[in-house]
């Protein structure tokens, strides 16, 4: 109760005050049109409502704000939430700062230490989701219908493994991005590519021929490459995230996977086809270059379980051989 209470707080909070909160939100969003995407900017948005309001609260300024008050949000907002969400946050406020020509309060030692005190209070680790591994792809691909609906979904799913895709850029695909031949992709933009320089994908002999039968039955020819059905006919409309989430989904428990169909998700072909280029002993760097990641960092966080379980692998290989 006390935390729907705060809720409705925050939000009658937003309502009636304008001046200078939602003018000083609005002059940002303003500037930042068309430089960002409308996704990291309603994130934004959505994270500053709650400093806003968090501020309203509590009788502070939330632009320019004081290094203690942040401090204090951070220790206020550690109670309830994640580590990941607080440091979402804190993003959003040194955002909203840069883009108003502020310092940013963040850079400050007492936000830092603050930042310290809620990673040792909260410690976790990231959750990621089952990666869809060849082992679990050809089941589902043989278990897709020869309906429509099936052809769709065996070439999403095939095509999404192969191109290392987030769900949002094989929403995002169209036809006329595709070569002739239907052996390569251009992936127009990334997560990591803001600025549309693009990459080029390749597709192996079995996503040619799904795609190959997906088109010949869509009759698609320009446009969305994965639509919704209507009715069993083409909406002529991009699936969104959550379709091409239900649809790996639906091949997985068609394809009777059991208990792991509930940690698969439309980021799973992208995390099982890099663990599985690892595991075949592909080098970092041209995973790096098929997947569009920028740092080994975040690559060693996709490959993590795979490398690891093969490390041990090769380990119990050898000390059989040594016994």
């Amino acid at each position: 109760m006390v935390a729907l209470w705060r809720i409705l707080r925050h939000k009658n909070c937003m309502r009636s005050v304008r001046h200078p909160y939602q003018t000083d939100l609005d002059r940002i969003f303003k500037r930042c049109k068309g430089a960002y995407s409308e996704k990291t900017l309603s994130g934004y948005r959505g994270d500053l409502h709650s400093f806003i309001a968090w501020c309203v609260d509590y009788g502070h300024d939330w632009v320019p704000a004081a290094p203690s008050t942040v401090a204090c949000f951070i220790d206020d907002q550690t109670q309830t939430l994640s580590m990941a969400t607080v440091k979402r946050r804190v993003e959003a406020i040194k955002f909203a700062h840069r883009m108003l020509d502020w310092p940013s309060p963040a850079l400050s030692s007492e936000v830092q230490l603050a930042i310290r005190r809620a990673r040792r209070a909260r410690p976790s680790r990231p959750k990621q989701s089952l990666g869809l591994t060849s082992d679990l792809l050809r089941p589902m691909l043989v278990a897709c219908p020869g309906t429509l609906a099936g052809k769709r979904d065996a070439a999403l799913i095939s095509l999404g493994y192969d191109t290392l895709c987030r769900s949002i850029e094989l929403a995002a695909m169209r036809a006329e991005h595709l070569a002739p031949d239907l052996a390569a992709i251009l992936i127009l933009r990334a997560k990591s590519d803001p600025f549309g320089e693009g990459r080029i994908a390749h597709l192996s002999p079995s996503t040619q021929d799904s795609l190959a039968q997906w088109l010949e039955v869509s009759g698609i020819k320009e446009g969305p490459l994965f639509q919704g059905l209507h009715t069993r006919k083409m909406s002529g409309r991009h699936l969104d995230t959550a379709s091409i989430r239900r649809i790996i989904k639906r091949a997985a428990a068609r394809a009777e996977l059991g208990e792991k169909v509930s940690s698969l998700s439309g980021h799973s072909m992208r995390i099982g086809a890099a663990q599985d280029m690892m595991v075949a002993g592909i080098d970092q760097v041209a995973i790096m270059q098929a997947g569009g990641w920028k740092t080994i960092s975040v690559l060693g966080r996709y490959v993590e379980n795979a490398a690891t379980y093969a490390i041990h692998e090769r380990r119990w290989a050898q000390l059989v051989q040594v016994r």
